[in-house]
């Protein structure tokens, strides 16, 4: 392949060292040769294991696919979980993953999505054991992604994982909608017999410069346990409980933003220099169960079964609300306050079906039920605007999302009459979805007349709410009807050759077809190349139709907040502000790769995408100004100050590489793995829908997404990210060692001085690593100790410039859109019992 075929030319020096490191790996290859000879029976290489995604073929190897597959087995997971939860460890498993830790910003501190190859976490789909897992009952609306509907990966118990699958390629027609970027497949324990269980603790443990403090937080303790019982000959009851709970972790610094309350009070700037806001991991307490089973009940006929259950409680912060602001009540606050969100979340999934054998037909029916409710709530927080008689405790809203479906799927071997063995797939499926919202409490919403004795030009509603009205709430459903075809066939010796078509109808955006052709090409025993072109739709999810609330945030030039009403594309003061019915998003995948095995025991991928992207659904800018505020007085609403919406406002390209190099050989008495996988992506804005009439007559000069939130589409996420693992097992001893590196990004600043990049006030943050290491000790043949770290050299991103706007008066001293976070080092230690 020619230079001119890759996506993009390496950036910068940093880069190309980290090209360097997966090149030194490769030198050092054929130097093993030799020994690694004798370690061929010491087992089967993650690349050579039987893959579920990919390919509806029975035998179909990670290594043999026509499309890129990553495949985690148990000890990798378990690793990368390591004190934290399973968005952390795709991120640790994979390069083409990241999972931005959103701080302090209502739902977000409950809900997370991960991105997969530069895209939003809503356009990668999710699968338990083949079975599509359904999204959240949430929008996110804080995010560089705002306006999504993520798949709350957290909700899948940690502790039932028995390996992961990642297919990196569009595969909308193989599995439907939101398969944009790819497809991560979790596959639960099934041993027969058997069972462990473990308890770990651990704890952040930072030097953090902004305070020159040493901190000790996140406390975590982890207790899980799984047990297998068998079914018949063949079959399995693989059951288990999992409690995670976590402390919270505060990165916020002194601040000086007295200047930003209503009239600056005395009580305000007495506050300057003191800690009052706060940025971190909420605190949370996360209990799962799972059970997996498989029941043969006839010749050729099994039965099967799964679910998760998950409830977690998440404890947030929102802004500090300054003592003489007008969102404080004195006589409740006289020092100010800092309001408390809680999320309360129960997310349960069930799926059973029947496996049938009849001849050459294998046969897969199956129902699945999959549901997320999320009640949000208040604590130390008041209605201004009810005076002293506010309460402090208010509930806003619950969100609750139902998913039903009844799939059958067929596949048998394929006979082309010419030689060529080949699979055939088809089949159906009925989904049904529903989206409910119940409003909060009266008070939470109401607009009252302030009391004596409290801030004139008091805000209506509870802070860091308001709460849902009434009249605001939501009841939607609708219906999906799909079907497929899958014919997968070897057409030589040589060449595999694959295609695929989908047709869905939905009830509320009608009806799309999509299609899929991928070949595999051996070139020689061990050398093959890929390549696959596809088209993906996704539809909008139905929490994206129905969402709203309210949130205090930043005003557009931050030099103050402001509370902003995000509304559903349907509602009346959205249409005014231009909003029209969503549309669904349509994508066109081309992938082209190589595969190389020089020896058994190594093995070398390249792969090179572009994912172009039309209608892509967004959060609007928050649209205000002084006629959009002017506007909203003469309608009535004084309670609100800007207006958003989601809209397909987006056309974008996001090309890419992807690299992985693996390679195992004996090492002093034990198996020595090393990998390195290095992602390269960027994002392309092609077309932006940046008015209508509607708005021109509000403000001709409002755009629906400042230059701002473009930069951020265009730039907050790393360029690249470069992964390098070593994992030793020996008879007793055991190691692993893992060291990211998280590239280099921009993010729009708030500083009028700082440097314009593409026409806007920006800050560089320079690419960072992180290095985990964990060690394991086998006291007995049952128990083992292990002792770790994640982040052990305590990284942080670059600071945020130091200027009031840039960081809030100090009180925001780092950006949380660094994938590695903000919490520092984190120590652990773990007892396992397995018998």
């Amino acid at each position: 392949m020619s230079h001119h075929a890759l996506p993009y030319r390496l950036p910068a020096l940093p880069l190309r060292r980290s090209v360097l490191a997966c090149a030194l790996l490769l030198a050092a290859l054929p130097a093993a040769q030799a020994q690694s000879a004798a370690d061929t029976e010491a087992g089967v290489a993650a690349i050579d294991q039987v893959t579920v995604v990919g390919s509806r073929a029975r035998n179909r190897t990670v290594f043999d696919s026509a499309v890129p597959i990553d495949r985690f087995g148990t000890r990798e997971v378990e690793n990368a979980l390591a004190g934290g939860d399973l968005g952390a460890a795709l991120q640790n498993l994979s390069p083409s993953i990241n999972f931005p830790r959103i701080e302090s910003s209502g739902a977000a501190d409950s809900v997370r999505g991960i991105q997969l190859r530069g895209l939003a976490p809503d356009q990668v789909l999710v699968l338990i054991n083949g079975k599509r897992r359904h999204a959240s009952a949430v929008l996110d609306t804080e995010s560089s992604f705002a306006g999504i509907v993520p798949v709350d990966v957290n909700a899948i118990p940690p502790g039932a994982i028995d390996h992961i699958e990642i297919l990196r390629d569009g595969a909308g027609a193989q599995y439907g909608s939101d398969a944009v970027a790819g497809v991560i497949n979790i596959v639960l324990k099934k041993a027969r017999t058997g069972g462990s269980a473990s308890v770990s603790y651990g704890a952040n443990h930072t030097d953090f410069k902004p305070t020159d403090d040493r901190k000790t937080d996140g406390q975590t303790t982890i207790v899980n346990a799984d047990y297998g019982v068998p079914v018949g000959d063949v079959g399995y009851f693989r059951f288990g409980l999992e409690s995670r709970d976590r402390n919270p972790t505060n990165r916020a610094g002194a601040s000086d933003a007295g200047w930003t309350s209503w009239n600056s009070t005395p009580a305000d700037l007495a506050l300057d220099g003191k800690v009052v806001f706060k940025s971190g991991d909420s605190q949370q307490r996360n209990h799962y169960a799972f059970y997996n089973m498989l029941a043969p009940i006839a010749d050729g006929v099994d039965a099967y079964s799964f679910a998760t259950v998950n409830q977690r409680k998440s404890d947030g912060s929102a802004y500090f609300r300054y003592p003489g602001d007008p969102s404080n009540v004195p006589a409740l606050y006289p020092n100010g306050y800092r309001p408390t969100t809680r999320g309360d979340a129960t997310d349960v999934s069930v799926v059973a079906g029947l496996r049938i054998t009849q001849g050459a037909w294998n046969w897969d029916v199956s129902a699945r039920h999959g549901g997320n409710k999320f009640r949000y709530d208040l604590a130390n927080s008041a209605n201004a605007s009810l005076g002293a008689a506010s309460p402090t405790s208010f509930h806003l809203s619950t969100f609750d999302f139902d998913q039903d479906a009844v799939n059958a799927d067929v596949t048998r071997a394929l006979d082309l009459g010419i030689g060529a063995p080949g699979n055939l797939a088809l089949g159906a499926e009925y989904m049904r979805e529903t989206y409910t919202s119940s409003p909060g409490d009266p008070a939470s919403y109401s607009a009252g007349t302030a009391a004596a004795g409290t801030v004139p030009d008091a805000p209506p509603g509870a802070q860091a709410g308001p709460g849902l009205r009434p009249q605001d709430t939501f009841d939607g459903r609708r219906s999906v009807r799909s079907v497929y075809l899958d014919v997968e066939s070897e057409l030589t010796a040589r060449l595999l050759l694959g295609v695929a078509a989908r047709y869905s109808d939905y009830s509320d955006f009608g009806n799309a077809s999509t299609g899929k052709l991928s070949a595999r090409y051996k070139v020689a025993d061990g050398f093959l190349l890929r390549g696959s072109l596809s088209n993906s739709f996704r539809a909008p999810a139905l929490v994206q139709t129905g969402f709203r609330f309210s949130t205090l945030n930043f005003n557009s030039d931050g030099t103050g907040l402001q509370t902003a009403s995000l509304l559903p594309a349907s509602d009346s003061l959205a249409r005014a502000f231009g909003a029209q019915n969503l549309k669904p998003e349509k994508s066109t995948n081309l992938s082209l790769g190589a595969a190389w095995k020089p020896q058994r025991n190594t093995s070398v991928t390249v792969d090179a995408y572009r994912i172009k992207l039309r209608d892509r659904i967004t959060r609007t800018s928050d649209l205000q100004s002084d006629a959009a505020t002017a506007y909203l007085a003469s309608i009535g609403r004084t309670d609100i100050e800007s207006v958003a919406y989601l809209a397909n406002l987006l056309d974008t390209t996001t090309t890419g590489l992807d690299l992985v190099v693996n390679h195992d050989l004996p090492l002093a008495g034990g198996k020595l793995d090393l990998n390195a996988a290095l992602n390269l992506n960027k994002t392309r804005i092609d077309n932006v829908h940046q008015s209508s009439a509607a708005l021109a007559q509000i403000d001709p000069e409002l755009t629906l997404l400042t230059e701002n939130n473009l930069f951020r589409i265009r730039h907050a996420s790393p360029k690249t990210k470069l992964v390098l693992s070593a994992d030793w097992q020996a008879a007793q001893w055991g190691w692993q060692a893992r060291a990211t590196r998280f590239g280099a990004l921009k993010d729009f600043s708030y500083d009028d001085d700082a440097e314009l990049i593409d026409g806007v006030h920006a800050q560089r943050f320079g690419a960072v690593w992180s290095v985990d290491l964990e060690a394991q000790y086998k006291l007995t043949t049952k128990l083992t100790v292990s002792a770790g770290g994640n982040n052990i050299f305590d990284r942080y991103p670059d600071r945020v410039r130091q200027t009031n706007n840039a960081s809030y008066g100090g009180a925001l001293p780092y950006n949380f859109i660094n994938p590695i976070g903000l919490n520092g080092a984190y120590f652990y230690g773990r007892v396992r019992y397995t018998f």
